[in-house]
């Protein structure tokens, strides 16, 4: 009767030793984010249903709405305000039925987030973990900005994310002119260029109506828009005096404070600290300085 359980425990072990401490952290790691939002989304489901998915719906109702993308006014309920290449870019999700593309879309930040956070100490990541959950359920893109920027630094091109959605959070390019990086300035301002292009050609109508949504639209989202054009100002000078002191952390905080529509949620971008922390001394190292030992003696 003790054979069962024995082959079980042995398959067990088998399987955990095909993998790496680091596949086996990693399973473990979105295990447990995947289990804590499923938890948080089934109460919250009963609690505040209105609530979860509140921007994500937007995204998908926007191929929904026969009146067109921009058939919502801005500040209503499943107003779509984005560029119409980002709704192209989501359209294949866009075909799920709602509750598949929210689970989709939440899984996606979720495990963007966990990866985010885990140069933290335990004890930091599940409090970081939990003040990310709001914006996970709400499915904005906060944690999806968060990502680029911290790849942006490798890869600028990625960038081009923030100039087909907000706009505005593309004010961390000027970390690149600051530096005087100009091809690193240019590669994601092509790469944008080149994809609206493409999407203008094959969809003109959204692209006009997006335009003049852009043109007629003065704040319309009312506190939370507020003081825009100073929030971006000081978005400005805190990534350009980052740029000049080599302090990458001051690029997500910008991203935030730059957001059109600013509240809690716009502060989950800061999520990417964690890992421009973990690696800024490797970029620092690429430049050691010299060992005084090993200098010739002076004459």
């Amino acid at each position: 009767m003790k054979a069962a359980p024995l082959r079980l425990a042995a398959s067990s072990g088998a399987w955990r030793s095909r993998l790496s401490p680091i596949q086996r952290r990693a399973l473990r790691d979105g295990l447990w984010a995947l289990a804590v939002v499923c938890l948080v989304a089934y109460l919250a489901g009963f609690v505040i249903p209105a609530w979860v998915g509140l921007d994500g719906h937007a995204y998908w109702q926007a191929w929904q709405a026969p009146a067109g993308l921009y058939a919502a006014p801005p500040a209503s309920r499943d107003a779509y305000l984005y560029s119409p290449l980002f709704a192209q870019l989501i359209r294949p999700l866009a075909l799920l039925p709602w509750p598949a593309f929210l689970t989709c879309w939440a899984i996606l930040q979720a495990a963007v987030f966990a990866w985010l956070l885990r140069p933290l100490p335990a004890r930091w990541f599940v409090v970081a973990y939990l003040a990310c959950l709001p914006e996970v359920l709400e499915a904005n893109i906060n944690g999806l900005y968060a990502l680029m920027i911290v790849l942006g630094f490798r890869w600028s091109a990625s960038w081009a994310f923030a100039l087909i959605t907000k706009i505005a959070p593309g004010v961390g390019l000027l970390w690149f002119a600051a530096r005087q990086e100009w091809r690193r300035l240019a590669a994601p301002l092509v790469l944008t260029a080149v994809l609206v292009a493409l999407s203008a050609l094959a969809w003109p109508a959204a692209w006009q109506a997006w335009v003049d949504l852009l043109l007629a639209d003065s704040g319309g989202g009312g506190a939370k828009t507020a003081f825009l054009l100073p929030r971006l100002v000081v978005s400005a000078v805190l990534v350009v005096l980052g740029a000049r002191l080599d302090r990458r952390w001051t690029v997500p905080l910008a991203v935030a404070l730059a957001s059109p529509v600013l509240f809690l949620d716009s502060f989950t971008v800061l999520a990417a600290i964690p890992r421009l922390r973990r690696a800024q001394p490797a970029a620092a190292d690429q430049h050691p300085r010299p060992d005084p030992q090993l200098l010739p003696e002076a004459a």
